[in-house]
């Protein structure tokens, strides 16, 4: 038994440390299915090659940086075994790169550098040569003579004196002139030789570079075969960076009462490595959630005792990578689909079939994708619904003039709906988005289709009915509203209008809806409300009183 126990554990030991010094071979393989969960995507990819006899290691290159390494999975079809699977991720050699060109126009900065260097030393030592011009220039022109303050022996003496400080002052400007001009071509010549220097320094950094080899990240798979055979290998591995979510079309028909909903995902990836042409399989399950089942701990209770207040910390909750920013609008594009002249397109949830296992919803799309690694979105389409609905409209002149349209869809229940955004159409127009919200217990799903503006409200306090009063050791203050409703469509509608009362917790105060012109006053929030069937055209209005009674020596706030 020990001998066994021996041979096994260097079996193991020969697997864990010399994959190495196996056969290696390497596959060309690509990614066939693509399984898109909430958070994350599980990819699988397959190649065919020759395996020889013996033991090998066949290696899958081209693997996203991002896989869950405890996630690989390896399958296959063949005479052989599977024995091991690892991943292993590859530095490899530093690129070359030719600098022939590159050294050649070094050469010629360098000397251009020196050039310049030279030249800046003799332009230097012309500026310091005017600099003495200009000094005995001033020399001369402060002589006492000039500035009146001498006093001459002869007259002969202070014209002789004089004449020699012109001519003096003549030979100082020539001098300049011509050292000016030296220094103009210099100048000029150095703002050439800049010139030239910047333009060869701008090629040298523009050059193209190879780009320095990436680390590869392979998954090996270790194979082995009583004689050489053909082997077709499929891995499976989750990845991070990619998921999706849901969002819908909500298109409103002309006639009728049917809504039609579309069933989109908006799918986004940024593993590292392109989805080309792949099948989707779209999963609404979310494999980084506790797979664990809860277990309720002893709950205890005891008598009250005061203790000092504990501050408990609190760790700040972890939260996976999503996407549920605003989402791009980029149609996934479709390849090699048919478009027949006289005939509908047809269209990706056509091509989409509904699976349920025990512990999630997936679609499969029998269509090719091609979605790059770049994080943007591609929005697709699952599935469509044609579903009964019945339209409601609801306004609360109070914070808003204008009613909204509210969808209610029943026997929705068997869509397997998520909560997402939803853009909503009548006929082929564009009239906003909602949110739909399946997270309910009702029968009813209720979605809102955005404004009806063809309802004119007009809401009024009518001054003449509110008045503050002291009615013995009470102030009664009352308050009246005047409501007004007109369809101004050539259609009926049916219609809720709410407003409210004030509530209060002191029981001193008292408020009762005296005239509600029949209102349902829900008690408990203070709502009221008022269902009505407006004909096209017609005017309708609603008066509601309402009172406040309170102790006169108390001031009331918040009316």
């Amino acid at each position: 038994m020990r001998k066994v126990f021996l041979i096994l554990t260097f079996i193991s030991t020969l697997f864990e440390y010399g994959l190495a010094d196996e056969i290696e071979k390497k596959v060309q393989s690509k990614i066939t299915g693509v399984t898109v969960f909430m958070q994350g995507a599980q990819i699988a990819r397959t190649g065919t090659t020759t395996i020889p006899k013996g033991t090998s290691v066949v290696v899958f290159e081209g693997v996203s940086p991002y896989l869950n390494q405890q996630s690989i999975k390896a399958s296959g079809k063949g005479s052989f075994t599977i024995m091991d699977v690892r991943y292993r991720y590859v530095y490899p050699e530093p690129v070359e790169e030719d600098t022939r060109e590159t050294d050649r126009i070094q050469k010629k900065i360098d000397r251009l550098n020196d050039s310049l260097s030279d030249l800046n030393l003799r332009i230097y030592n012309i500026q310091e040569k005017k600099t003495g011009i200009r000094t005995e220039k001033n020399l001369l022109l402060n002589h006492p003579l000039m500035t009146g303050k001498g006093k001459p022996d002869s007259l002969a003496l202070l014209i002789g004196t004089l004449d020699y400080i012109e001519v003096k002052l003549q030979t100082l400007a020539d001098r300049a002139l011509k050292i000016s001009i030296v220094e103009a071509k210099m100048l000029k010549q150095r703002q050439a030789m800049s010139k030239r220097l910047n333009d060869l320094q701008l090629f040298i950094r523009n050059q193209p570079r190879p780009e320095p080899n990436k680390p590869k990240h392979q998954v090996l798979v270790a194979v082995m075969a009583k004689a050489q055979t053909t082997a077709k290998l499929e891995i499976n591995y989750k990845v991070n960076r990619a998921g999706w979510s849901p969002w819908y079309d909500i298109t409103a028909k002309d006639a009728g009462d049917d809504i039609e909903l579309v069933y989109k995902a908006a799918v986004y990836q940024n593993t590292g490595v392109d989805w080309k042409n792949v099948k989707l399989r779209i999963s609404n399950a979310n494999p980084n959630q506790s797979n664990v089942k809860p277990v309720l701990p002893r709950w205890y209770i005891d008598y009250y005792r005061h203790q000092a207040e504990r501050r408990l910390k609190k760790t700040p909750n972890r939260y996976f990578e999503s996407r549920t920013d605003a989402v791009a609008e980029d149609e996934a594009e479709v390849a090699d689909v048919e478009i027949l002249e006289d005939k509908d397109a047809s269209m990706a949830y056509d091509f989409s079939q509904k699976m349920q296992n025990f512990s999630s919803i997936e679609f499969d799309i029998d269509l090719p994708y091609y979605i790059k690694s770049n994080a943007k979105t591609h929005f697709v389409t699952v599935q469509k619904h044609n579903l009964a609905a019945k339209f409601h409209h609801y306004i609360v002149p109070k914070l808003d003039k204008d009613a909204f349209v509210i969808a209610q869809i029943t026997d929705w229940e068997n869509l397997d709906l998520l909560v997402g955004s939803a853009n909503i159409y009548f006929g082929n127009t564009f009239i906003g988005r909602t949110v739909i919200d399946p997270s309910i217990v009702t029968d009813t799903l209720e979605v809102s289709m955005g404004r009806y503006r063809s309802l004119a409200v007009k809401r009024t306090k009518l001054k003449t009915d509110t008045r503050k009063q002291i009615v013995g050791a009470h102030k009664v203050y009352t308050a009246t509203y005047k409501i007004e409703l007109r369809n101004n469509s050539a259609n009926p509608i049916e219609l809720t209008l709410e407003d409210q009362i004030p509530l209060t917790r002191n029981q001193d105060i008292e408020i009762e809806l005296t005239k509600p012109d029949g209102g349902k006053l829900n008690e408990l929030t203070g709502l009221i409300s008022w269902d009505m069937k407006l004909d096209p055209y017609k005017k309708k209005t609603i008066t509601f009183t309402y009172t406040v009674k309170y102790p006169k020596e108390q001031e009331i706030t918040g009316l």
